[in-house]
């Protein structure tokens, strides 16, 4: 009588220290959420938003600014570096009002369950868009302008995700609009969604 108690305490000892191992693991393994990446992904990505351009003359004694809604559409190839880095290369341009082609880098890292914190550098091709060099005795027109990205990324799902961005510029932009020069930056906010194929 007294084995068969003491082995059903052992019994029911060795069942709850399994069971509690198995909680353990199944509440800190979240391989079935976060499976293991590829190495490269690949896919596109729509982003819309706002765009604010800020002027000033040279003089200092006037300037404008205007905002304006933009859609961007992007093609991308994402390479991961370990379980929390990657890096992703866009290749992208808005759909219409400033159509703006850019290309560009940036390094991401996972900080929390499907949300990853991102910065990149981008050089834009702005083309004829009435911007000059800033050297008023060379007027050409200064079609490559280099901007930062700063953004937050929030995993959905496997294969798509939503996308939070901030971009600027990192030069000034010259601009001669009616016959005078201004300086200024144009900064974007953005909110998208991505497709990884």
């Amino acid at each position: 009588m007294m084995k068969n108690k003491f082995f059903a305490a052992m019994l029911l000892a060795f069942s709850s220290v399994l069971l509690t191992s198995a909680q353990e693991k199944r509440s800190t393994d979240l391989s079935c959420l976060f499976p293991e990446p590829k190495s490269w992904d690949f896919g596109i990505q729509v982003n819309q938003g706002l765009e604010r351009s800020s002027y000033s003359n040279f003089q200092g004694t006037g300037g404008f600014s205007q905002t304006d809604g933009i859609t961007r559409l992007a093609f991308f190839a994402q390479y991961q570096i370990n379980k929390n880095s990657n890096l992703k290369m866009e290749l992208s341009a808005g759909l219409y009002y400033r159509l703006a082609s850019t290309i560009s880098i940036q390094y991401g890292y996972q900080f929390a369950p499907r949300w990853t914190a991102y910065g990149g550098l981008a050089v834009e091709y702005a083309g004829s868009y009435n911007f000059y060099d800033s050297r008023e005795n060379n007027p050409q027109y200064r079609s490559i302008m280099p901007r930062f990205q700063l953004g937050v990324r929030y995993q959905a799902s496997k294969s798509i995700f939503i996308d939070l961005r901030y971009e600027g510029d990192i030069l000034k932009r010259t601009q001669l609009q009616n016959l005078s020069t201004s300086r200024g930056r144009i900064n974007t906010v953005t909110l998208g969604m991505g497709i990884k194929f």
